[in-house]
Formats: structure tokens, sequence, C-alpha cells
């Protein structure tokens, strides 16, 4: 059902919206009587009202007759028959257009008596409804409207039948006294029949009106002739009644004019005065002839008519602003199911115009989930019931379902036509509410069976008492113990359970519990059903009501036999554990490292006396994240980025930083981290040990100086044996120099010196005097001996140096070299002298691989590219290739495939490699030759920031 304050506004909305078709609707009945007599008239009033209507039986009758013409619904008409109503009818009778109680066999009946004409001159139409509520202010105006029309149409009807035809004069010219009866009879006509007539002179002034009009205004026709008949109309209407009277006269075209004519009590009555002229036989006006018939009551039934458009228009807006400003949503639906009608309200909720709601577009705001349901429901409920409810979620304008409750219900009118009108309820927060109280009261529920269960389930004897101390509640876990049933225990039974020998003390103590409204505990033995007694500790606790005043008393005895015969056993134990304790102190303090510990999170906890006095601090100032201070500044944000990786991953880890000593000094430590979990498999905490490894990292680079030592022998033997091969690269730029010297002093030199040739010469002799430069400073890099230096290079700075200096050897060996960069300037982050040693082992390797094979075309290429943020170069030969399965070998110290090699230059070119944090391998080049390949990280700038290494 809908709710009650929304139902009555749509059918009041549905109400208005009727109204004017009825009301058009009765207006236009007069067109459908032409040519009917009055009773078909009144038979055509009945039909219209009793369908228009929720009337059970509609009734009229003429003042001239006692017969009742009548209408009953098939409802009342099998209660009651139309010969009762109409003898009901005839004995009773009540003011106009009130609403008066009639009893039609035990059915009460609400009458009203609508009259026909003025003061019911005519007769009277009689509706009557069973509704409590009738005739309400709509069913009166249509009443009336309906009155007033057939009242207009029979007394039309009456005045034409009054009428007699006239007289045929064909038979013979009339006598005297033929004329004389005829002219009494016109003059009785016009003077009895029901209007006002009157007629005058061609210029419009009176000359004669009949009774029915000196009779209504009461004055005398002297005093209306002429001129005299103007005061007669309404001054308002005086103007234009004579503005119009002239153009008559002007044009001779007559038409009908309506004003308000002075009755003789001076009330003023609407009228409608028609006239024609009377032509002589040259058309010239001889007179005009008029009537005047009362529209009073037409008049009063057009302003009733535009008063309930007025009032219905006024509703309408009153009914649209409460509608739309109604806290619901709104809505109306044909009987297909289909919405023609949203208030504002469900516009705003949506955030949609009403053409994205209206016909089936609400099904697209309905929760997915629901709509099947929903439309389930709807479906049958159209189809087969007078009303709807259901609930489903409705999508808001900010894309949130919401809980609504809809109800609609079916209402037809008087045509048969069916709409729907309903509305929907946010019941979002009453569902919440429900969820919650049904959770709670299943929560509810669920706490009584466990609290039960609690009860009996709890390691202890529960039980409860009342303010004074009488025990009113022991759990069956009680009962079962002491061996006593409910009704012997609870009527005190229970006291002799006690031990005799602590009973005084325990009643003792109850007592003062008691007496001071606290929580008390007292140690006594209980016997159980066996005959045994054991310890157990009694526990008593006050439970206060709203106004503190204790409600009850709430108990356990707990079993503490067990505790007692453990406390000695306990004593023993805690001893033994200080003494552990000692003994893992001890344990800790003598491994050979710091130990420590921290939280889940990597704040310290912990850090052993032997680490703290290596730190020369105190627990205090390292807890937390403190102990960061001790790092060396150069490892800090490394090392606790590392250990935040750690942490993250929740595995083992370790790294190796600078610890600050006591002293101030540094020392490196190998910091080994653990994790810790507990049984559910939580990290719960870090375990760690720092291993001085100082001496270590002394060794190590003392291992590095020598194989820089090494390395430095190395390359000087490599210049030795290229001894003859380096002169060679010399001697031909000196020798060019000198050539060029020679060749410049004669250009200048003659009788006819040619500066431009000797200018020549001289640019000749710079480049050579710089070639020659060039290779004494490659030369004199290779054989510096210096500390490595990380700097950004081009590679092919690097490399190119090398093959000019092996220019005489390549050619020398028949070698054909080149190098190949995809990438153009390669900038590489190194140190030059060590990578050139990479570069001339690697080239000099393969140059003595491939003097030892077949005489073959012998080229070397030095490819390299960029990728991924490194540097790949390649040095391929057509050598014969290598003949290790093992290829990793080769860079194994003193390991050599050389007769006369020491198997030290690829070992060194590998720790040159990695110390700039590269990898070298090698392998074979398909069917000849090898190819050795190594990577050296890229320089920032070259696709890669330092940030990324």
């Amino acid at each position: 059902m809908a709710p009650p304050h929304v139902m009555p506004l749509a059918t009041e909305r549905w109400a208005l919206e009727q109204l004017p078709r009825d009301l058009e609707r009765l207006s236009r009945l007069p067109e459908t009587w032409k040519g009917l007599d009055p009773t078909s008239i009144a038979q055509s009033v009945l039909e219209t009202l009793l369908d228009m209507l929720a009337l059970d039986f509609v009734g009229l009758r003429f003042n001239d007759t006692t017969h009742v013409f009548l209408r009953v619904t098939p409802d009342f008409e099998s209660i009651c028959s139309p010969e009762q109503i109409r003898a009901a009818l005839n004995g009773w009778s009540a003011p106009d257009d009130t609403a008066e109680g009639l009893d039609l066999d035990g059915q009460p009946v609400r009458v009203v008596r609508c009259p026909l004409g003025v003061s019911a001159g005519i007769g009277e139409i009689l509706a009557g409804s069973r509704r409590t509520d009738f005739p309400d202010g709509q069913e009166q105006s249509k009443l009336r409207i309906a009155a007033s029309q057939a009242s207009l149409a029979c007394r039309e009807m009456r005045e034409l039948s009054d009428r007699r035809p006239p007289e045929d004069r064909r038979a013979g010219p009339a006598t005297a006294q033929a004329v004389a009866e005829s002219e009494w009879r016109l003059h009785l006509i016009i003077n009895t029949i029901p209007a006002m007539a009157w007629s005058t002179t061609p210029d419009g002034l009176i000359d004669f009106c009949n009774q029915n009009f000196v009779d209504y205004v009461g004055w005398t026709a002297e005093e209306i002739s002429g001129q005299g008949f103007w005061p007669i109309f309404h001054p308002d209407d005086t103007a234009r009644l004579l503005a119009a009277w002239q153009e008559i006269l002007a044009t001779k075209q007559p038409r009908d004019v309506e004003g308000r004519i002075r009755r003789a009590d001076g009330e003023y009555r609407w009228f409608v005065l028609r006239q024609n002229p009377l032509l002589d036989a040259d058309g010239a006006i001889i007179k005009w002839y008029g009537a005047g018939a009362d529209i009073e009551d037409r008049k009063r039934a057009e302003a009733a008519l535009e008063e309930a458009r007025s009032a219905l228009l006024a509703s309408e807006e009153n009914l649209n602003l409460i509608i739309n400003s109604l806290p619901v949503l709104v809505w109306s639906a044909r009987p297909d199911g289909s919405a023609d009608f949203i208030n504002q309200s469900w516009r705003d909720y949506a955030g949609e115009p009403a053409d994205k709601i209206l016909e089936w577009g609400f099904l697209d705001l309905y929760h997915p989930d629901d709509v099947p349901g929903m439309m389930e429901i709807w479906t049958r409920d159209v189809a087969h019931n007078d009303q709807t409810a259901l609930k489903g979620r409705i999508r808001g304008a900010d894309g949130q379902y919401r809980w609504f409750y809809f109800a609609g219900r079916k209402l037809t009118d008087a045509q048969g036509l069916v709409r729907w009108f309903g509305c929907n309820v946010d019941i979002e927060d009453l569902m919440r509410t429900e969820e919650a109280l049904k959770a709670s009261e299943a929560a509810l529920r669920d706490n009584e069976r466990r609290l039960e269960h609690i009860i009996n389930a709890v390691p202890g004897l529960v039980w409860s008492a009342d303010a004074h101390g009488a025990v009113t509640f022991l759990s069956q876990q009680y009962l079962d113990y002491i061996g006593m049933d409910a009704g012997s225990a609870l009527a005190g039974a229970w006291r002799d359970a006690v031990h005799p020998d602590d009973a005084g003390g325990l009643f003792e103590t109850w007592a003062v519990a008691l007496a001071q409204g606290r929580a008390n505990e007292h140690e006594a033995r209980l016997r159980s059903a066996d005959g045994g007694y054991r310890w157990m500790l009694f526990r008593a606790s006050p439970y206060f009501d709203g106004a503190g005043r204790i409600a009850e008393w709430l108990g356990v005895n707990i079993d503490i036999e067990d505790r007692k015969e453990a406390q000695d056993a306990l004593a023993a134990s805690e001893a033994a554990l200080r003494d552990s304790e000692r003994q893992l102190q001890q344990i800790v303090s003598s491994i050979p490292g710091l130990t420590w510990s921290s939280d889940a999170r990597g704040a310290t906890t912990f850090w052993s006396q032997q680490y703290l006095d290596y730190a020369g601090a105190r627990l205090e100032d390292v807890l937390g994240y403190k102990f960061a201070d001790y790092i060396h500044p150069d490892d800090r944000d490394h090392v606790m980025a590392l250990w935040a990786e750690i942490i993250a991953a929740g595995t083992p880890g370790e790294a190796e930083l600078r610890l600050r000593r006591a002293d101030g000094e540094y020392r490196w430590f190998l910091i080994r981290a653990c994790p810790f979990f507990d049984e559910h498999g939580n990290l719960t905490q870090w375990f760690g040990v720092n291993v001085d490894i100082e001496n270590r990292k002394r060794a190590e680079e003392d291992l590095r100086q020598s194989q820089g030592d090494l390395a430095h022998v190395t390359r000087m033997t490599t210049i030795g044996e290229l001894a003859v091969s380096i002169a060679h690269e010399v001697n031909q730029p000196l020798m060019a120099v000198v050539t060029n010297a020679g060749a410049c002093l004669r250009w200048l030199d003659g009788p006819q010196s040619d500066i431009a040739m000797a200018r020549q010469a001289a640019e000749r002799i710079v480049r050579d005097g710089h070639r020659a430069g060039d290779i004494v400073t490659s030369l004199r890099n290779l054989a510096r001996k210096s500390s490595p230096r990380m700097e950004r290079v081009l590679l092919e700075a690097v490399v190119q140096p090398v093959l000019d200096l092996l220019g005489g050897e390549l050619k020398r060996h028949g070698v054909s070299a080149r190098i190949d960069l995809e990438d153009g300037a390669i900038a590489i982050l190194g140190d030059t002298t060590q990578l050139q040693q990479v570069i001339l082992n690697l080239t000099m390797n393969a140059v003595e691989a491939m003097a030892g094979g077949a005489a073959s075309p012998r080229q070397l290429i030095i490819h390299a590219n960029a990728r991924e943020g490194e540097a790949l170069v390649t040095v391929t030969d057509t050598g014969p290739g290598l003949v290790l399965d093992d290829t990793n070998r080769l860079f194994e110290a003193f390991f050599s495939t050389k007769a006369q090699g020491i198997g030290m230059g690829l070992s060194i070119c590998r720790s040159i490699i990695e110390a700039h944090g590269g990898r070298i391998w090698a392998a074979n080049n398909g069917a000849r030759g090898g190819v050795f390949s190594f990577t050296l990280p890229l320089a920032e700038g070259h696709g890669v920031h330092v940030s990324t290494r």
C-alpha cells in the first residue's frame, strides 16, 4: 500500500485533470439534443451524470408530472429496485444543493437535490451515492451545470410547444369577427409568451412592448416607449448596448446582443436580445421586432465553469507545488506499466531530465540485481491487482544506490481510463537499521547461547547471589562437582561442601564483602562428589543497577589445587630461569660479533653489551631508528634503503657498512639479519649479528693493489713486445715531418719561392707532429701507474687510440681492423687506462689467434651499441675460434691456451670489467673465429640516470 499522504494527492491530481474534460462534455450536451423531446433530453442527462459521477442512482422529475425518470447502477439495483427508489424519493425533500441522508432498504444513501430553472420552476435532478464524502465541490459544480443545460433546453422546448400554427386564410376573406378574434389571439399570444417582446420604429425608438416586458421591469409601456427603455439596462452595459444597437440600425443586419436588465425588484438578470427588421416591397425597413430571452442561468453556469476552471488551474498549481515538494519520488504510469509522470524530487534524486526516466527509462536507474524481481512483481500487479508494493535500489545523481519502498494503486475514471499512481519512499536508513537490528538480535541470541555455554564451559564453578548474599544460582558444573541437586544446594546445603577448617574464614570474608559492597576473594577447600577436597579460589563481584545499588553478586570458584602444588615447583623453576638467563647473557656476550634485535618494522629493540661497548652508547641512545647515527654517512642512505627492502621481503639479508667506534674511528662490518616468525607465520621481530670485516677489507684492498700492479706489469710487457711496431708507428710521422720540412725549405729558398706550397708543407708537419704526439701520449697513458679514476668517457676515445697504437702490428700480421659504433658517441663511466688495457689485451689475443691460422682474410671488428642502460662491446676475429667447452675457464688466473702464456691477461680483463660493474664472456663466431664480449654501465645523460644504477 502507498503511504496515506501520497495516494489522496495522486487521486486529487487525477480528478483535477479530469474536470476540464467533464465540463467540456457537459457544455456540448445541447448540441446532441437538437430535435429531441424533453423525455429524451432527461434520459440523456441522467445517463451522462451516472457515467460521469460515482453515483448509485440519479433521477429527474418535472413539475408537471409525478413520474421520476431514473437511472440505477447494476450494483445498487441488485440491492434496491428502481420502484423502491422512486417510492422513497416521492416522499423525500431537502434544500437545494444540500446532501441529506435517505435509508433505502437498510442502505444509508446521501441524496442531493439540484433544481431545474429558477426556484425549480421546471423540475429537479436527484442524485444519490453511498459515499460518505458525497458530493464534493467538483461534483456539485457538474450537477449544477447539467441542471442548467437541461433547464434551458426544456424551457426552449416548452416555448416551442406552446406556439400555435398560423391559420390558413386561403379559404376566403376573413370576416370582421374573425379579424377581431385573430387580433385578440395574437395579442394574447404576444402578451403570454415567456419572453419580453417589443418593436421599434425604423430609427430604433420603442413603440410597443408586451405584457411580459412591462411586468418584468415594473414600468408602464409609456415609460418604456421612445428612448425611455435605456435606464432598464445595467449602467456598465449601457454604452456597449447603445453602440451595438446603433451598429445594427446602421448596417440593417440583426444579431444577438447580451446585457443585464433590471427586474422590478431591482435585481439585474442577463438577457439575450434578438431582433429582425420588417421590410416593405422596396426593401426599406418599416419596423424592428425583437425579443429578449433570460439567460441568467446560462451565465451563472458559464461563470461557475470559469470559476471551476480558475480553481482547477490554482488547484493544479498548488497540487504541483505539493507533489514536487514532497520528500518522496512521486510517479504515475499507464496501464502497460510505463511511466508518464515523475515529480521534481524524482528528477533531483536521479540527476536526469524527465525524458530519460519516463516510459521505461527508469529501469536504467534500478540496480541490475533488482530489476528482474522488481519487473516480475510490477508486471504481475499491473495485470492482475489494484495495488503494488515492492522494494529495490535506485541509483542517485552521485552514482550511489539507495533502497526505496515502491507503493502504487490503480485508479479507473468514469470513462474507464486506467492509470497507476504511486511513490517511492527512501528506506535506506530503515534497511540499514533493520539489518543492524537483525544482526543485533542474532548476535544477542548467539551471545545468550554462548553465555550459557561459557558459564558451563568456564574452567570454574559459576554462581550468583542476591544483594543480601543468599545464593540464587549454581552452574551445572558446580552442582556436578559437589554432587548435589539445585534445590538442596540453593537451600543452603552448598555450605556443607566447604572444608570445616576453611569455612570460618570464607564466610567471614563473604560477610566483609557484603558489608563493604566491594569485590573480594578467598581461598578455601571444597569437597567434590567423590569426597575429596580441592583448593578453590572463591571470587565475588557486585553488580549495580542504574541507581547505583547492588542488584546481585556474581562469583566463580577457580580450582587452584594444581597451582598450590605448583607453587614450590614454580619457585624452583624461577631460580633455574634466572640461572638460564645469566648463562644466555654470557653466551650472547661471548659471540664474536655485535648482536642485536628489532621489531617487525625494523626499529631497534636490543643491542648486546658488547655492541654498546663498541659504540660507546647506552641502549636508549640506539632504540628505534637512532642506530643510523652510528653508520658512516657515505653508507647510511644505501644501507637504510637495503634494510627497507629486506624488511619488505621478510627474508634473511646482509650488507657491508662502516660503523663508528667509541673513539670515533669507523670499521667495516658485515651485517646479517634473520626474521623470526610466530606459530601463525607472522613476522614478529628480527635478529642480527655484525661481524668485523675490517681486516678482510684491507686484504681485499691489498689484493686490488696487487692486481693493479700486475696489470701495470702486463701493460709494460705488452708495450715491450710491441716496441718494434710502436717505434715504426712513431718513426712514420717523424720521417714525414722531416720530409715536409725539407720541402717547405725548398719552397721558401729558391729564386721563385711559393708561399702557398710552403704553407701546405708546414700544415702537414703540424698534422704529423700531432700524430706522433698522440702515439706517445697513448703509450705514456698505458705505461703510467696510477689509481683508477671513474669518469665520463666516450667509448670511441677508448678504442681508437689502441688501434692507432697497434696500427703497425696489425699491418705486420695482415689484419684488417675497423670500429663499428651503432649509436654514435656512446658515453660510458670508467677508467680510460684500465679499459684501454682490456681492448689492448683482447685485440692482441685476436691478432695472435689469426696469425697462427691459415692465410685467409684476417679481419678484426670492434662493435659497440647501447642497450638497457649499458654498453655492449664485442671483439670479433676470423681466427680458428675457441676449442674449450667451458669458455669461463679462459678468465681464470694462470690458465692459458698459448704455449708461452702465463694466463693472467684475461683474468685481469675480467677483474677490470667487474670492477666497472660489467661482465665479460667468450663464444665462437659461428664456424670461424671467436667473439669476446663485455658490458659497461652507460654514463649519466646517455639514456640513464645515476639514481637508476
